[in-house]
């Protein structure tokens, strides 16, 4: 199908950007717009209101398909926000608009539930690198190790919340057994999602963006060696949990498996993942993004009274 101009309520668009779809109106004419007639009519039309620094973010890896154009929008937007530009995210919107009114009815695009997982899926795509989601099989069947309690990095047990988050944690239960996570009652999660989640996507665009600007060549991912050197590096709050909960840099994954879930699930989830190591990836971001937020929280927070120094890295 055609681009259906028509369809929009241009009045609610600021002028510049009215005009820029016009144009990619025009380009199109009525033929129909497939993956490659839209990627062309954006780099046409788009992608010179984009400085250079921020044009690769408006690339695409091989053969253009509808889903590799429609996670363009979510990923300006995303840069927009930890770079407080707002025109990154109005140039996203048009690209939104443009992808979801060459069909009727529009087209759904939807913000991917993990922006880490979406970005990693993202940075795998230009270094070649084989994607799968890691399961792990349990006694509820096989858990997706990607689909994330909201309130931290552990998989959900049920509905969006983990084991932890779900009913009262045994505080009984020796403190270097548990995982940090669980380390903070579900009203102090609550309490920090919001700033969890804004560390999360600040850590996820910031890893994208140096690694877009270091022509790819940046070690974004988990590498199979260096580990606490890469984590030192990108995972600063992670590296120095996993230091003081095992008086050593994390120099294998066991250790740093044993700090993100226990001994045991530890080690069950490094047997799980094997060697392909790079899918601990979007796992150590969510955990460095919960650390940051829990640094971040007020002084006067409850587990501090409680006295668990253990999560103050």
């Amino acid at each position: 199908m055609p681009f259906h101009l028509d369809d929009l309520d241009l009045d609610n668009i600021p002028d510049p950007y009215q005009s820029v779809l016009r144009h990619m109106a025009t380009a199109v004419e009525s033929r129909a717009v497939t993956p490659a007639v839209a990627i062309k009519v954006i780099r046409e039309h788009v992608v010179p209101l984009l400085s250079e620094v921020h044009r690769p973010l408006v690339s695409i890896q091989g053969q253009p398909s509808w889903d590799k154009i429609q996670t363009l929008y979510p990923k300006l937007v995303f840069a927009s926000e930890l770079q407080q530009e707002q025109q990154l995210a109005a140039i996203g919107r048009m690209i939104e608009l443009f992808v979801r009114h060459t069909a009727r009815p529009p087209r759904e695009i939807e913000f991917p539930s993990f922006i880490e997982v979406f970005s990693f899926h993202r940075l795998c795509g230009y270094l070649g690198v084989p994607v799968a989601r890691p399961f792990l099989e349990t006694d509820d069947g096989a858990g997706d190790l990607y689909r994330f309690c909201k309130y931290c990095w552990f998989p959900v047990r049920r509905k969006d919340v983990c084991a932890f988050h779900t009913t009262r944690v045994d505080r009984a239960v020796a403190i270097d057994n548990q995982p940090a996570c669980a380390h903070v009652s579900v009203k102090q999660a609550q309490r920090l999602r919001a700033v969890f989640e804004q560390q999360v996507l600040t850590l996820t665009s910031k890893d994208e963006m140096e690694f877009h600007e270091s022509g790819f060549d940046l070690p974004v991912l988990l590498p199979p060696s260096g580990l606490s050197q890469w984590l030192d590096a990108r995972r600063p709050h992670l590296a120095t949990l996993v230091r003081k909960q095992t008086g050593l840099s994390a120099n294998n994954l066991r250790s740093l498996s044993a700090v993100l879930y226990g001994e045991e699930l530890g080690a069950e989830i490094v047997e799980a993942i094997g060697g392909a190591v790079h899918l601990w990836t979007p796992i150590t971001t969510r955990a460095e993004g919960w650390l940051a937020a829990w640094a971040a929280r007020s002084p006067r927070g409850g587990a501090r009274r409680r006295g668990f120094k253990l999560l103050d890295v």
